[in-house]
Order: structure tokens, then sequence, then C-alpha cells
């Protein structure tokens, strides 16, 4: 896979993101890549307490889910996908010019 290739973007997304299903190449991955949502991590952390407050504000309105309220964390996790693969572009470039 080209480390340049959409593909290989979506697959370290997912990696980071623990979205990977089990396979003998996750497993190789998980040595070099740390999932930020596992048990314990920064990311799962705060991913709970967003849920809480989603499960709070849900009650406060009185109904099961609020599509505003999952409409927003729903963008607000494409948004972070996005600036993660430019993020990874960039430096990508900049190591390309270091090395000049």
């Amino acid at each position: 896979m080209d480390w340049n290739s959409d593909e290989f973007k979506q697959y370290l997304y997912d990696a980071i993101t623990g979205n990977l299903a089990q396979t003998e190449k996750v497993a190789s991955a998980q040595e070099v890549i740390k999932n930020e949502f596992a048990s314990g991590a920064l990311c799962n952390r705060l991913y709970q307490e967003v849920y809480q407050s989603n499960q709070n504000l849900c009650e406060r309105l009185g109904t099961d889910e609020d599509k505003d309220v999952e409409l927003i964390i729903s963008n607000l996790f494409q948004i972070a996908e996005h600036l993660s693969k430019r993020m990874y572009d960039y430096g990508a470039a900049f190591s390309n010019v270091l090395k000049k």
C-alpha cells in the first residue's frame, strides 16, 4: 500500500481510532499504531464525557436521542478525520522539504 494513498491514510486513521476489524494485519499494525480510543486513553476519556453529556441532554429533553446533537457529534468526528489526514499530508510534505 502506497504511504501517500487515500487508502493508507484511511487505514491509519481507522487504526488510531480503533475502527479496524481484527485481522493479522491489524495485529501487526497495533504493535506500531496506538489506538487512541483504547480504555484509559485520552480520547476514550473525552469521548466518554461527550457520550455522558449527550445522555444528560437527552434526558433533560425527555428524548432517547437528539438529532441535532447527533449531527454535531458526527460532524465533529468528520472534521477531526479530515484534519488528521491533512496533517499527515503536511507532515509528509515537510519531511520531504527537510530532506533536501
